[in-house]
């Protein structure tokens, strides 16, 4: 009984590996660098975040002029904590900022990597530093994809 069970087993083995190829699975991988590199709403995001840094440096700039300015030390006191108010108030809000600009540029590019694996039949999508072959690059495709909208 146990070898008809150990035939049946190797049977249905063989049965499979014969019709595996039919369930071939493809791969695809992205240099996910290269993309947003190469991608202009990102690159234009990554200016926009770090325009919205750089007024942060400024207002602490000028901060720092307009203290030097005071002389008593109650207006000090005063100043350093309306400053520091405003200051976790304007940084809050470039938090928030850059999260939301980050999200939209990740969700653009997911989009684009399953819409291109899609019409190329890929089943997944992996990045190019965890393949180093047996892939097929996506990377110039989904660049494209983004960057015109076909």
């Amino acid at each position: 009984m146990n070898l008809l069970k150990k035939t049946k087993f190797l049977a249905f083995l063989l049965a499979f590996l014969m019709v595996s190829p039919a369930f071939a699975y493809t791969t695809g991988s992205i240099n996910y660098r290269d993309v947003m590199a190469n991608y202009s709403k990102a690159k234009a995001a990554q200016n926009e975040i770090e325009d919205r840094a750089n007024e942060l440096q400024r207002f602490l700039l000028d901060k720092e002029k307009e203290f030097k300015k005071l002389e008593s030390p109650v207006q000090k006191k005063s100043f350093e904590e309306q400053t520091a108010k405003t200051f976790a108030q304007k940084q809050d809000a470039y938090q928030k900022f850059k999260i939301k600009k980050e999200k939209e540029i990740d969700d653009a590019i997911v989009a684009a990597i399953k819409a291109v694996a899609i019409e190329n039949k890929v089943d997944s999508v992996v990045d190019a530093r965890v393949m180093f072959f047996g892939a097929v690059d996506l990377t110039d495709k989904v660049i494209k994809k983004l960057n015109t909208g076909n």
